[in-house]
């Protein structure tokens, strides 16, 4: 608990004492400035008088002032010129660094209060999380975890550790790529899983990370330059059970479903179920193709995918697709209705050809291989109905989950180096069902996420208020980047933030009296943070909420002040489209 000074009735003695402080404290400065020439030069009069004396005795006469005190003082009045103009710039570099919220950074965490997010601590505890770390004698910042920030007292780096998992609440324009997403990109050690809406983060990063290891980007929207897919992904990969069918399934549900649209309980249940035993069955066939589910969809009277799903001793799944076909027409039609609207994006060969096999040889993607390499995956969607969002989430969901079964055959049962995933857009393009109950334990397995959204209502939307209670309780890191306008959201925030004790001073002057008044201070309770400061953040500037620790105000770290500043504008110039030097770089954020 901090405690500060409010405002004072009755400032016209404090003003006076201000000005008696000032005059003496200038006739003390000239006593000195007079007496250093005089001790240096040694003129006729000096015998060792103290720096009092020595202006008395050049008034009187006693003491001669002589040419080489002159050239002395001169020196030292350039000498002071030059301080003051020194200190004039610094103290201009200070105030252009600082912001209106900067103050409140004394009052909130610091020292031993937020050791558990500082780098030597982190990097301590990255030598029990990464075992090849064991012998290093130095762990980098990199190494040990992602940078976040630095904390405005004090400037120590911040840190989120190898099994902290963030939730970034950043709104529109609020630099989150610039100061979040492209740093943690670029230095995190091992495979980067990014999914985003924007090719932005891929122009900046994709030539840096392909110095460490293979960029494979999954464009199915065409959204950087179209060009026809080198590579392709099969979503059925693993799909053996029911279970595997239906987790599928729940994105291509998830992805058509529109913010706070609980839709029918019975058709959209029954639509999905469909989804799922036509996924099974498809994976099931002799040559596995997402496309097969979706052209049984079309076929509603098609037997095949009951006789395949009996063949392969899925028995309980075929008879519940033959209870979906046995439904009255019309029931039928609505449940097959759903489900294709479900599975639309599908229609788009553009997209298609991303997710099956293609006449000539395409390389495929292969999960379990890519969580132990050094790679950087890009998953990009524009999100939206009809969009291929529901294919970005199943296949963020299929590389977090070969993540958990290569993490289950390392020691501490954890991967070693640690994936990272930067998921840009969350809450449009990466809608996982039990995304929430996947932060509770994943951190422990060496699976790092960022979770970037514009506002807490998206996370309600898309999960539900139990959803958001579950994600921001999961979370080891929160940041607050500025941009949001819900107050009901940043009431509660500010309320986290703290509160501070501040003196309030009333002064009473006695009517008796022109001399006498008494003075009270009355200690109040105000908030270190309020809502409008929150809610107009300054940019360069976020809140930092780590477990067991205060809230910590710091200041972002853009890439553009980091070590691979040179690489990413280089991949910049050679990728975004109509890229020329001192174009196309962001900004990086003013106040730093």
């Amino acid at each position: 608990m901090s405690r500060g000074k409010g405002p004072a009735a009755g400032g016209g003695s404090m003003v006076a004492e201000l000005l008696i402080i000032g005059v003496g404290g200038f006739l003390i400065v000239l006593a000195g400035a007079l007496w250093v020439p005089v001790a240096l030069a040694r003129p006729p009069g000096y015998d060792n008088q103290n720096p009092i004396e020595v202006p008395v005795g050049l008034a009187r006469g006693q003491i001669d002032w002589s040419l080489a005190c002159t050239l002395i003082a001169a020196g030292e009045l350039v000498l002071l010129t030059l301080l003051v103009i020194a200190g004039i710039g610094g103290w201009s570099a200070w105030r252009r660094r600082r912001t209106r919220v900067d103050h409140a950074a004394s009052r909130m965490g610091r020292g031993r209060e937020v050791d558990g997010i500082t780098a030597g601590t982190v990097a301590r505890n990255a030598r029990r999380l990464r075992p090849s770390l064991h012998d290093e004698r130095r762990v980098s910042d990199t190494d040990a975890g992602v940078v976040i920030g630095d904390a405005v007292t004090g400037g120590r780096p911040l840190l989120q550790s190898w099994e902290d998992m963030a939730v970034d609440i950043w709104g529109p324009r609020t630099g989150k790529t610039t100061a979040r997403a492209i740093p943690a990109i670029v230095d995190a050690p091992g495979p980067v899983l990014v999914t985003s809406v924007k090719g932005d983060v891929v122009d900046a990063t994709r030539d840096v990370r392909a110095e460490v290891g293979d960029v494979w980007v999954f464009d199915p929207q065409g959204m950087l330059d179209g060009a026809e897919p080198g590579w392709w992904w099969n979503p059925l990969t693993g799909v053996g059970t029911i279970t595997a069918a239906r987790r599928l399934a729940s994105h291509f549900a998830a992805a058509e479903r529109n913010e706070g649209d609980k839709g029918d309980a019975y058709f959209d249940t029954a639509g999905e179920e469909l989804v799922a035993c036509l996924l099974l069955a498809a994976a099931a066939s002799r040559v596995p193709s997402l496309m097969m589910a979706y052209r049984w969809l079309m076929r509603p009277d098609d037997e095949l995918p009951i006789q395949v799903l009996r063949r392969a001793g899925h028995d309980l799944s075929a008879d519940s697709l033959a209870g979906v076909k046995a439904l009255p027409e019309r029931t039928r039609g609505s449940v097959y209705a759903v489900a294709r609207k479900m599975m639309m994006s599908l229609a788009e060969p553009s997209v298609t050809r991303w997710v099956t096999p293609q006449p000539g040889e395409r390389p495929r993607f292969d999960t379990e291989q890519f969580v132990t390499s050094r790679d950087t995956l890009y998953l990009l969607s524009a999100g939206g109905a009809g969009s291929p969002a529901a294919l970005i989430a199943a296949f963020t969901d299929a590389v977090l989950l070969a993540g958990e079964r290569a993490s289950a055959r390392m020691p501490g049962r954890r991967l070693d180096p640690p994936l990272l995933g930067v998921l840009d857009e969350c809450a449009n393009i990466v809608k996982i069902k039990n995304l929430p109950d996947l932060y509770s334990h994943f951190g422990s397995r060496g699976l790092s996420l960022i979770g970037i959204f514009q506002s807490p209502g998206q996370i309600e939307a898309v999960w539900g208020e139990e959803g958001l209670r579950k994600l921001w309780s999961a979370a080891n890191i929160i940041t607050y980047g500025g941009g949001v306008k819900d107050d009901q959201w940043l009431e509660g925030l500010s309320r986290l933030i703290g509160e501070h004790d501040v003196d309030v001073r009333s002064k009473t002057q006695d009517s008796r009296s022109l001399w006498s008044s008494s003075t009270q201070v009355q200690p109040q309770r105000r908030r270190i943070l309020e809502v409008a400061d929150l809610a107009a953040l300054p940019r360069g500037r976020m809140v930092v909420l780590a477990s067991g620790a205060p809230a910590v105000l710091a200041r972002t770290r853009p890439w553009q002040q980091g070590p691979h500043a040179d690489a990413i504008r280089a991949s910049l110039r050679r990728w975004e489209p109509g890229a020329a030097p001192g174009i196309t770089e962001p900004p990086a954020s003013p106040q730093q």
